[in-house]
């Protein structure tokens, strides 16, 4: 809980005040009639009154402030709100029956207070359950806007993260880079291969949007999208991208988030040479948590997008299924992209 609200100036100026003046309106109300009020009145006694409200709320603050500050209570609220109660009610019994004991002897030269007293605790306790009660309903506001907050947040969150993935579903590159290739080959009157790309094209989309509510799929269902990607990426590359399936595990039982295989196989493409004249041989494997890629390493010398950039969109993909993240690495001229598998709970 916070106490900044107790610290304010304003309202360590004029919280006792307006106590003191609803505290002495009680006490008036308790001795004397209600028409008698207005002939009482005495400055002097309000003026009292005010200054033992202000030092009981600056003891109420410095007390609340100590039992926030302390460790012990973390687990258990309630005992924590009950000894808050109790050690206000000892302190107002106390620091009360003191102001009022001085007051009566030294200004007003009375010995006998005992009924007095018994007024002037019951009304100011009465004041310290209502402070404790305002403090107790203005942190649990607190929290509530907390809550509501952070709320706000993992939805401004979830928002960025579908915009990312569907990002990723709708590669626009890839989009226009296939339309070309259609168009290229209608320019050249291959019109069987144009109908085949196109097939290749809606079977890879059709793909694409039948995982869109998916979070998570086996990798079987990956593997005919990487078919129909490959096949379309090929036309560019002349055939020269090569995928190698050699996995000990049955694909059906692999489970994935959707597209982040895809999303490794395009951080190859982007960082590796591949072409009409360069071929890029990718041998896919797994182990227990992985699904490895791996090929001979042939750097690109210009590279548009980096590949951090593109295994911080994989790991966000995968952060919310998954404690493990993918990685890239090389040794001996063999470099490595890791995906992890998606484990599911029984």
């Amino acid at each position: 809980m916070k106490t900044k609200y107790l610290n304010q100036t304003l309202y360590r100026i004029f919280a006792p005040l307006v106590a003191g003046l609803f505290v002495y309106m009680l006490i008036l109300l308790v001795f004397d009639r209600l028409s008698e009020i207005i002939n009482n009145f005495q400055p002097d006694e309000l003026v009292f009154l005010i200054l033992v409200n202000y030092i009981l709320f600056e003891t109420y603050r410095i007390w609340i402030y100590s039992i926030e500050k302390s460790k012990h209570f973390i687990k258990t609220p309630w005992i924590k709100t009950g000894f808050m109660f109790l050690g206000s009610f000892v302190i107002t019994i106390t620091e009360v029956s003191a102001c009022v004991w001085l007051y009566f002897n030294y200004y007003i030269g009375m010995s006998s207070i005992g009924s007095y007293l018994i007024s002037f605790l019951i009304v100011f306790i009465l004041v310290g359950i209502l402070f404790h009660l305002f403090y107790i309903s203005i942190t649990f506001l607190d929290k509530q806007n907390t809550l509501l907050l952070r709320k706000e947040e993992v939805n401004r969150k979830n928002i960025k993260y579908e915009l990312e993935v569907f990002r990723n579903k709708i590669n626009p590159d890839f989009l226009y880079n296939s339309l070309e290739g259609i168009i290229s080959l209608i320019r050249k009157d291959h019109i069987d291969q144009a109908e085949k790309h196109i097939d290749y094209l809606a079977l890879f989309y059709r793909r694409i949007l039948g995982n869109r509510y998916s979070e998570i799929i086996s990798l079987e269902d990956e593997i005919k999208k990487i078919e129909h990607y490959s096949e379309i990426q090929n036309y560019l590359y002349s055939g020269n991208l090569s995928i190698d399936w050699q996995l000990a595990t049955d694909a059906k039982e692999i489970m994935i988030v959707p597209n982040t295989v895809l999303q490794a196989i395009n951080l190859i493409e982007q960082t590796q040479l591949v072409n009409s004249n360069t071929k890029l041989n990718i041998s896919v494997e797994d182990d227990k948590e992985y699904i490895c890629f791996k090929f001979k390493s042939s750097a690109r010398l210009k590279r548009e997008i980096k590949p951090k950039v593109l295994l911080d969109s994989i790991n966000h993909s995968i952060s919310f299924y998954s404690n493990f993240k993918a990685s890239c690495s090389e040794k001996d001229n063999i470099s490595v992209v890791k995906i992890p598998k998606v484990e599911l709970e029984s």
